[in-house]
């Protein structure tokens, strides 16, 4: 079934969001007149945006800086091929895991936008006859339900107020550790054929017609050439869960193929990571054109 036809945007990051509280919007704590930080309600690891979350309280903002640090080792592959730069116009530079090797595997683009590197090992880049091949970033240790927490709390964010008041019970699973029943922890990856989205946007969407195994609320992130869902909790979770894809085809053209990953997000745990993007080179290899 449609996404589109089923559920309905109700927050959005490029919107304004007004708020008439003097508290916390996620501890309930009181917000002072010094507090000293200027929130993003999109960090900016996803990519340079003016976001800005003036309902957040100093230790709220600290916290979300810890989950962070997983967010972005998670996003420093996406960032390099999708060529995102960060607060300083620079594109990330990747180092893996040593994994036993005399040194890191390394990954960046150059000034000129050429994917460069230094190998550990042949099996982080494989190179066919015809120009396709895989490119493995072996990621440094990260807490996946860290990564979840960090997209609940930009869902909660773009919440209307009278939804946010509805809701509030989610609040409670950014400062628990444990996953429950109510949480389902995974994420939906689709890459695009092109860099469709050199700034970030993300939408909060409810469900707007009666189905009885569809979630209530979805979190669909878009940024660089990267879609993103997240399934909010769900306050009576049912043995079945029927799940919709983000709309790609609204965004690019038909191709015969498209690959969805399913990322568990459950582990509490840090844990390692590995990447693959399967890649074609284009131009007498001056080019690569990355999918995943």
């Amino acid at each position: 079934m449609d996404l589109l036809r089923v559920y309905k945007t109700i927050g959005r990051s490029t919107n304004t969001i007004i708020r008439n509280t003097e508290n916390c919007i996620f501890c309930g704590d009181e917000l002072k007149t010094n507090n000293k930080t200027h929130s993003h309600l999109i960090p900016e690891l996803f990519g340079k945006n003016s976001s800005r979350n003036n309902f957040e309280c100093d230790s709220c903002n600290e916290l979300s800086g810890k989950w962070e640090s997983s967010v972005g080792t998670f996003l420093t592959p996406i960032r390099i091929v999708s060529r995102i730069k960060n607060k300083r116009g620079k594109i990330p530079k990747f180092k893996s895991r040593l994994d036993g090797f005399d040194y890191p595997t390394e990954i960046y683009v150059d000034e000129s936008g050429i994917f460069k590197g230094k190998l550990a090992t042949m099996d982080d880049f494989q190179l066919q006859a015809d120009g396709s091949g895989r490119l493995v970033f072996r990621l440094g240790r990260t807490n996946p339900f860290h990564i979840y927490k960090v997209f609940l709390k930009i869902a909660l964010s773009l919440m209307p107020e009278e939804v946010l008041k509805k809701e509030s019970w989610m609040k409670q699973h950014l400062f628990r550790e444990e996953v429950d029943k109510q949480l389902f922890p995974c994420m939906y990856q689709i890459f695009t054929d092109e860099i469709i989205f050199p700034t970030p946007i993300f939408e909060l969407k409810r469900l707007s017609v009666h189905h009885k195994y569809h979630p209530q609320y979805l979190l669909i992130a878009y940024f660089g050439k990267t879609m993103v869902e997240i399934i909010l909790p769900i306050k009576k979770p049912k043995k079945k869960i029927v799940i919709n894809m983000p709309p790609i085809l609204e965004i690019q053209s038909v191709r015969q193929r498209y690959e969805v990953e399913k990322i568990d997000l459950c582990a509490t745990e840090n844990a390692k990571w590995d990447m693959t993007f399967n890649f074609q080179l284009k131009n007498k290899g001056k080019e690569v054109d990355f999918s995943v």
